[in-house]
């Protein structure tokens, strides 16, 4: 099915030529128009962040010698491929006007970062039925006016379609989530609940995968913070979904410390209301999922708690391949932390955090070795993928957690129950979800843990 995505109205984009500035005034109100014809806000009012310079020379011609065309882009819409022509007054003269031979082909506003925008022809938007009437300055005629802007309609790039439920973001209400803690700490009846201010909610379902759907910010449940060795995670398969520690043959896991890496060397977690089908085999693998959210490296300086939830930006991914199945490691960096700016992508962390990555895969290569476990594999060689990369990943398994919570999918065991998403084939009562909570012991005091998990553990890759 083909789906389009258009804005509406366009961003402003300034054009500048010798003759001065010409500034179109935004102060509207601009939405999404999805697929089913509903309109989805983008922003309200004003633009929510300044426009960014963009200057790219156009091709020259006889007419017109090579000079730079400037263009203002909105890092917001990142994403988003803007296709406009342009005729532009070079002199206060009549007889001194003349229009680029140029502009016709495409001058477009591209993502933030320095890259040249892909030029491809396009004919006269005057040609085109779904751009009659959508000249900038209101005209119905395009390229009546002098200085307008013609616009072709928005293209998404290539990604899985996908409309946003309200109940996965959390961009247009406050998030108000808490955990809390029951049970022994280091004991089998440890587990951490999640609540908001109407009650229980289970991580895995109820909180938003999205902080900012636009801004591709996402919200991330801290199950391992950094330095740490306990493997706490999310209880797919219990009711609410508690934070709990990992259990084989009885007895509590711990990750071992692989010389020189101390327990886990990020804060470690997953972005909830993702699911890893075990039941799809995934196309850049070749491997089926591993049945759980889609797991998080989280990079930053501050050492997490268990239970925090975080808002994150995702600059790339690796693809661990575990006993067969596909686990997607996703490295992201909180957006509050001091190098947050400057992180945008996968490369940037080599070039401001050199040998970061190098470790995180080193880590995953070796972690299972001392338990007699073979070394890990990675997909691409173990090459970290790119954030445009991530973010396709991360909404196909948004997609696959959608058919799961509406029982599409076969839940194979999964506690798929829900109190706060309407469309959930298991809705769970507020009463029910809060009388289990009330029933859980106290939290008490930690019980001692055995000293060997603080055993260095030397290890070599062949």
């Amino acid at each position: 099915m083909a789906v389009m995505y258009k804005l509406l109205p366009l961003a402003s984009v300034f054009c500048l030529g010798r003759a001065g500035v010409f500034k179109p005034t935004v102060s509207n109100n601009v939405s999404l128009l999805m697929p089913d014809g509903s309109l989805v806000p983008l922003w309200p009012g004003h633009p929510p962040g300044p426009p960014v310079a963009q200057r790219w020379p156009h091709s020259p011609s006889a007419a017109t010698p090579h000079r730079p065309v400037s263009v203002l882009s909105y890092p917001f819409l990142d994403g988003f491929k803007v296709r406009v022509t342009t005729k532009v007054r070079d002199g206060d003269d009549d007889d001194d006007s003349h229009e680029d031979e140029d502009s016709r082909e495409a001058v477009a506003a591209a993502p933030v970062g320095g890259k040249k925008p892909e030029v491809t022809p396009l004919s006269s938007s005057s040609s085109k039925p779904c751009c009659q009437g959508t000249s900038a300055s209101g005209s119905s005629a395009p390229g009546d006016n002098l200085n307008s802007l013609d616009f072709f309609p928005v293209q998404r790039l290539p990604r899985p379609p996908l409309v946003v439920w309200p109940e996965s973001t959390s961009q247009f209400r406050p998030l108000n989530v808490s955990a809390k803690e029951t049970g022994i700490p280091n004991s089998l009846n440890y587990k951490i609940y999640f609540q908001n201010e109407d009650g229980p909610i289970s991580p895995f379902h109820d909180i938003p995968l999205f902080a900012n759907e636009g801004n591709k910010i996402f919200n991330m449940v801290v199950e391992v913070p950094r330095w740490t060795n306990a493997k706490m995670e999310i209880s797919t398969k219990e009711y609410l979904n508690p934070i709990k520690q990992d259990v084989k043959k009885g007895k509590l896991r711990y990750v071992a410390n692989c010389f020189p890496h101390h327990g886990y060397i990020w804060n470690y977690g997953a972005l909830p209301q993702t699911w890893e089908d075990p039941n799809h085999v995934d196309e850049a693998t070749s491997c089926k999922g591993d049945n759980d959210p889609i797991d998080v490296c989280e990079i930053g300086y501050r050492v997490a708690k268990r239970g925090d939830v975080i808002q994150v930006k995702v600059l790339g991914t690796l693809a661990l391949i575990d006993e067969g199945e596909t686990d997607w490691k996703l490295i992201a960096i909180d957006v509050n932390d001091p190098l947050a700016p400057q992180l945008s992508d996968i490369s940037d962390v080599e070039k401001h955090m050199p040998g970061f990555l190098k470790a995180t895969v080193e880590w995953f290569r070796i972690y299972k070795i001392p338990d007699g476990k073979p070394e890990n594999q990675f997909a691409f060689n173990g090459e970290a993928k790119d954030r445009e990369f991530a973010h396709k990943i991360i909404l196909e398994t948004h997609e696959a957690w959608k058919n799961l919570i509406e029982g599409q999918s076969d839940a194979g065991g999964l506690d798929i129950g829900s109190v706060m998403v309407p469309h959930a084939a298991k809705k769970l009562p507020v009463s029910e979800a809060q009388s289990t909570i009330d029933s859980a012991p106290e939290v008490g005091q930690p019980q001692p843990v055995d000293p060997k998990i603080d055993t260095w553990h030397y290890v070599s890759l062949k």
